[in-house]
């Protein structure tokens, strides 16, 4: 059990990407509960390929709902989508967690595979698409890309979770921006076999004056370094 001084209260709303779900935050929330923070994990329709950026907007309104303050969390695939709920005054600032940013306009592959890691493309060629849409990753290939410096049994845990998942976000063509802009911070891990931090931290310093930070590790931080993950985040806040 972890018992630290509580600091001032914040509210984390954080937001898992493709593949995962709620559970991928749980290490991180320990942490910041017991700092005395609020955790909230809402859950994506990923594996629903009929669900794009309108119903990944309304779970995270329904998130935020009743709340001030947030500090907004978006990890991987639901960076996409985070920036577009800024227009919602309960966001009080914007994580992007080794995340995938869209240009108003445009669609995620519109300027090539330049925002993701050659081992993600390579994984997402040898990947399943089942019959309802949904890209199915191989475990090892789940595992190399995903989870390479976590320990073994960790690594398994994790990719034991995963889910199918829709690119349906990805094939979207990004909307106008909020007017409404909040404090912005792209932290990209510096092992990351999937996004490139580089391109996607550029990008959203160009969109969203984001400031730009780094973590270790790959590109679930949440799982493999979770207790300075939460510190970052209190930092941020």
């Amino acid at each position: 059990m972890i018992v630290m001084k509580a600091e001032k209260p914040r509210t984390f709303v954080l937001v898992h990407g493709a593949w995962h779900g709620p559970w991928c935050w749980e290490r991180v929330s320990e942490h910041l509960t017991a700092r005395g923070h609020e955790v909230i994990c809402p859950s994506l329709p990923c594996d629903t390929a009929e669900a794009g950026q309108d119903e990944y907007l309304a779970v995270l309104d329904d998130a935020l709902r009743d709340r001030s303050d947030v500090v907004l969390v978006a990890h991987s695939m639901s960076g996409m989508v985070a920036p577009l709920a800024t227009g919602n005054p309960a966001v009080g600032s914007l994580v992007l967690l080794a995340a995938l940013v869209r240009r108003p306009g445009t669609a995620l592959l519109d300027d090539g595979f330049a925002p993701l890691g050659e081992p993600l493309q390579k994984a997402l060629a040898g990947a399943v698409v089942n019959e309802s849409g949904c890209v199915v990753l191989d475990p090892a290939d789940a595992t190399d890309v995903l989870y390479h410096d976590c320990t073994p049994a960790d690594a398994a845990d994790a990719v034991s979770r995963l889910r199918r998942s829709a690119n349906t976000v990805g094939a979207q063509t990004c909307p106008d921006l909020p007017q409404r802009r909040v404090p912005t911070t792209y932290v990209s891990c510096r092992e990351d076999r999937a996004v490139v931090g580089t391109w996607n931290g550029a990008l959203a310093r160009e969109l969203f004056g984001a400031e730009i930070r780094e973590i270790e590790g790959g590109h679930s931080p949440f799982w493999s370094v979770p207790e300075r993950l939460a510190a970052l985040l209190v930092e941020l806040a």
